[in-house]
């Protein structure tokens, strides 16, 4: 009992703190502006080292666990094992640090979870904060346009003109933000089998609006899942509306052939792919990460050696890609987990994160309500993860920990008293 209060006592510290870390190592970019100094560029690391933190406990003294925290530990003793024995870097700290990035959204979303499974309308209002202070920015991107992007510093991402990332530092952080607001506004509904009312339609739209202005083409194949998970039970009752929908995609589908470049774009892409002397340079780690999988079954090449942030240029230069400018640079190496995982750890390691994601969504399907839209929003996390640094990306892994918890403790929902 002593204990539980000790922990409530340290928590109501912790809590602000860890909210205010996230929220300037989200919009890190805008801050590092306005305050001339790279300072922000740090809180990354200090809200994952207070995540750690807050888990420790968990992990050293609670007699009951969960088996997500589990299968966690046991890749992380396996990480380091395997990596310091067979793979290709020998340093034992880059590969602990390593190991640990890898698995940082699990990490960053069970001390949410441990923070604030009790306090739903605390990380409520902090979200919606986030959401209109990131909608702020959009405003005053659109109104001085490219001007906007001189002042801070950010690239205009040109595809043709101009790319909106309002207070980001990046249009898809931007895009994936206002996927997550849709996914709010929506599992509010699905919780409790309402419709959606005018004012959810109106924010809905806005929404879409935006992910138009950043130009991010996989933001809006993502909110399709989302509202095709929101509607499938009207969609299976419906058969016409199934009949109409299917036809409303052919000629979507011949008007993007005919009259737009997406499709040539796709193909392009998928045939850069499979050339490493492209410039695709996803296209290249992915093609890479096929070639390692084959080379270094079943186990990858280790920890920190391959497409990941403590990576050196020793695999690299094994497939004669060391000297090439993206490599050489560090540009765009980091940004598909699923090469870095295929790379790094190989079949054994893909097994593991399978794991890991299939007992966090036990976990998460623990709390009540039972019926939300986790599921698909994590669907949606994993398309994400080829062409984006998901599971190890600050932005990313805090954004996605907030609105899952609120998935599943909407409405003022706590968690089942077993996990207490």
């Amino acid at each position: 009992m002593e204990t539980l209060k000790l922990n409530n006592t340290i928590y109501k510290v912790i809590r602000p703190l860890f909210l205010a870390l996230c929220f300037f190592s989200v919009f890190k970019g805008v801050f590092g502006w306005i305050f001339s100094t790279s300072v922000f560029e740090y809180l990354d690391e200090l809200a994952f080292f207070l995540a750690i933190m807050v888990l420790s406990p968990t992990f050293l003294f609670k007699q009951k666990l969960k088996l997500i925290y589990f299968v966690i530990a046991a890749f992380i003793i396996y990480s380091i094992v395997i990596s310091l024995l067979f793979g290709v870097s020998g340093n034992i700290l880059t590969i602990s640090f390593q190991t640990l990035i890898s698995i940082k959204f699990f990490i960053i979303l069970l001390a949410f979870i441990e923070l604030f499974k009790d306090h739903y309308n605390t990380l409520n209002k902090f979200f919606l904060f986030v959401i209109g202070f990131a909608v702020l920015g959009v405003l005053i991107h659109v109104i001085f346009g490219v001007k906007f992007n001189h002042w801070v510093g950010i690239s205009t991402f040109a595809r043709p003109n101009i790319r909106y990332v309002g207070f980001f530092t990046h249009p898809n952080h931007l895009a994936y933000l206002m996927i997550l607001y849709v996914g709010y506004i929506l599992n509010k509904k699905y919780t409790i089998s309402q419709t959606l009312s005018f004012r959810d339609l109106i924010k809905i739209i806005g929404s879409l609006i935006i992910i138009i202005l950043t130009d991010s083409r996989t933001a809006m194949l993502a909110i399709g899942i989302l509202l095709f998970a929101f509607y499938w039970k009207f969609f299976k009752s419906n058969y016409k509306i199934v009949l109409s929908a299917i036809l409303i995609g052919i000629i979507s589908v011949l008007y993007l052939v005919f009259y737009t470049n997406l499709l040539n774009s796709i193909i392009e892409n998928i045939h850069q792919t499979l050339d490493l002397a492209s410039h695709y340079i996803r296209g290249n780690m992915i093609y890479l990460s096929g070639l390692i999988f084959i080379d270094y079954f079943p186990i990858g090449t280790g920890a920190a050696t391959f497409g990941s942030v403590l990576s050196d240029d020793a695999v690299y230069a094994l497939y004669g890609q060391a000297d090439r400018y993206y490599f050489a640079n560090e540009i765009g190496i980091y940004d598909s987990n699923v090469a870095s995982i295929v790379g790094e750890y190989g079949f054994i390691g893909i097994f593991f994160f399978f794991a890991m994601f299939y007992y966090l969504i036990t976990h998460l399907k623990s709390f009540e309500p039972a019926k939300t839209l986790v599921v698909p929003l994590l669907v949606v996390f994993l398309f994400y993860l080829i062409t984006n640094p998901m599971l190890t990306n600050n932005l990313y892994t805090i954004l996605t920990s907030i609105i899952l918890v609120l998935f599943v403790t909407s409405h003022g929902y706590k968690i089942n008293k077993d996990l207490k």
